[in-house]
């Protein structure tokens, strides 16, 4: 029996130090280790005032409808234009019924450093004229210090490439209720458009 005191005492520690590591067993990447950091479902979304592409301040909050958020590193080479790209396809399914009446899309730039109001306006003219209901914007008055806290508060991984101009970050859809609550967070990596699309309307239609 003493033989094997020690690998089970090995696999204890290994166990509890897993466990510690991944937040309970809830968080396997650094992604979602931010995400369970910033607390449960439902919580407050952030406040912040925001600059759209055509020059207007607003604050999410003012729109008092639902607001599926998420963010964009425009000069991504490759995951991001693909994400945007998806969403696309989810806003033309959903434009004429739930958006722009119940919901809307807001796409926020990570770079306050090489991106302005003139770059954002240009990016989502890509996706055709119109686009009733599809916002996007750049934080306004914000330090790159305080925009990353704003981030940290609402569950976004995103860090520089030291060295180069490059973004890593995290690619989570936030629902935002009328009320200014988060009440659910899609994660495109893992679940495919049909199931977001549901999803929308069962929380838009309750």
């Amino acid at each position: 029996m003493k033989r094997f005191l020690p690998p089970l005492a090995a696999l204890v520690i290994c166990v509890v130090v897993l466990w510690a590591w991944t937040d309970g067993f809830r968080a396997f990447t650094v992604f979602s280790y931010a995400l369970n950091q910033a607390g449960p479902l439902p919580r407050a979304f952030p406040d912040a005032v925001f600059v759209n592409q055509d020059g207007a301040t607003f604050h999410l909050q003012d729109k008092k409808k639902f607001v599926l958020v998420n963010f964009v590193y425009l000069d991504c080479p490759d995951v991001c234009h693909k994400i945007n790209n998806r969403l696309e396809g989810i806003y033309r399914k959903l434009a004429g019924g739930i958006i722009p009446a119940d919901l809307e899309l807001l796409t926020i730039s990570f770079d306050l450093q090489r991106d302005d109001v003139r770059k954002i306006k240009s990016y989502k003219q890509l996706f055709g004229e119109g686009l009733s209901g599809w916002t996007f914007a750049l934080p306004e008055g914000m330090t790159q210090e305080s925009f990353d806290q704003f981030l940290r508060t609402l569950g976004v991984w995103a860090r520089r490439v030291p060295g180069t101009a490059l973004i890593n970050h995290s690619i989570y859809q936030f629902l935002v209720a009328p009320n200014g609550e988060i009440v659910k967070v899609f994660d495109p990596a893992r679940e495919d458009d049909r199931q977001i699309i549901e999803e929308l309307k069962s929380w838009v239609q309750k």
